[in-house]
């Protein structure tokens, strides 16, 4: 699977630009805040309808518009797909194949991302719901059921937390709590199962990656190991009555990271962790194509910060022989060795301008 073409349209500097991409290697190069992050940021749109440098889509849209749209086209086992989205005001409109879509999550089933970015080590040392999006971008393409397990737990949590605040009995507590540790349960199953499956990929990539020998991931479910979920909600009730919030789910589950006896999050360096979160999200990759079959596109924002020339290019090799679509940006052309990919193309951008170099 590619992204064949990408259509821009008042997405920050953008005002209107075409990409046509390579199925292998792209190069996005230009001068800082040229506009090399807010063209992966366009991809992530597309495919998530969310952007990966802010929360609020105000700042992503272009100023003095109204809203931004990107569309592309796909070519998936010889078929072409067409996406769209359009945001603003307030308001989502997403399309596949013309077709309007209830959700954006269909937008995610048709094109699997990953992007890394200087950011990108927040999954190590930053809040436990990074961790559990991490966790839970695996669980959503190997367990398709999950997404209804989730959105069966999210709504139970929200009525159970409302109920513990306005102190109603136990009687409607019990109507929530059978649906929360049902569905939480199964969504820990979900998490655990996913977790097997990346830790072999781990094992199988981390020597490819050098100093990631030994990378580790430990699961923390968000309650006590051993006690089934209705019962610890039932026994929990009078300190949460009084707190007016659950304490303890999947919603509250982390994960922790460790080469050898050493935390990622704090016991080592920026470069490291850069490497080590390449690693696992590259892992991911390899573990969606063993359960779809598909391979996802990969976006690397500025590859050569905090990585050597033997890690960039050990970086480049791996990402080669996970044969899949690749964004890399960067300042400097000469930092990224293209060699060994049988499809390259390069592309300058410039305040919000594209063109590709030849």
């Amino acid at each position: 699977m590619s992204l064949t073409r990408l259509d821009i349209f008042n997405l920050r500097l953008f005002e209107k630009s075409r990409l046509e991409p390579s199925a292998g290697l792209n190069l996005v190069v230009g001068e800082n805040a040229s506009g090399k992050t807010s063209l992966l940021e366009a991809v992530h749109v597309l495919a998530t309808g969310r952007s990966f440098r802010t929360q609020r889509m105000e700042p992503v849209i272009r100023h003095g518009a109204r809203d931004l749209m990107v569309t592309g086209r796909l070519r998936v086992d010889g078929r072409q797909i067409s996406l769209g989205i359009r945001k603003g005001g307030g308001r989502t409109v997403a399309r596949i194949n013309g077709k309007t879509v209830r959700s954006q999550s269909e937008l995610a089933q048709a094109l699997p991302l990953q992007v890394i970015h200087p950011d990108s080590h927040a999954l190590l040392s930053g809040s436990p719901a990074e961790r559990r999006g991490f966790l839970d971008w695996g669980v959503f393409y190997q367990s398709p059921e999950s997404m209804a397990h989730w959105q069966n737990y999210r709504r139970a949590l929200i009525q159970r937390n409302e109920a513990l605040r306005r102190g109603l009995n136990d009687k409607a507590l019990d109507i929530w709590e059978a649906l929360l540790a049902q569905s939480g349960e199964a969504m820990d199953r979900a998490r655990l199962s996913y977790l097997d499956t990346l830790l072999r990929h781990v094992r199988e990539l981390e020597t490819l990656l050098p100093g990631n020998e030994g990378v580790d991931i430990a699961y923390r479910r968000g309650w006590r190991e051993g006690v089934d979920l209705k019962t610890l909600l039932q026994t929990a009730r009078p300190r949460e009555r009084e707190m007016g919030y659950t304490l303890s789910g999947p919603h509250r589950a982390d994960v922790v990271f460790r080469r050898g006896d050493v935390l990622l999050a704090d016991g080592a360096s920026r470069g490291q962790q850069k490497s080590a979160v390449l690693l696992l999200r590259l892992a991911q990759v390899a573990a969606f194509r063993g359960v779809s079959g598909r391979s996802a596109v990969v976006m690397v924002d500025d590859l050569p910060s905090e990585l050597d020339e033997v890690h960039r290019d050990a970086v480049l090799a791996l990402l080669r022989g996970l044969d899949c679509q690749v964004f890399v940006t960067a300042i400097d052309a000469r930092q990224i060795d293209a060699l060994g990919w049988s499809s390259f193309r390069m592309f300058h951008v410039e305040h919000g301008r594209l063109k590709e170099i030849r």
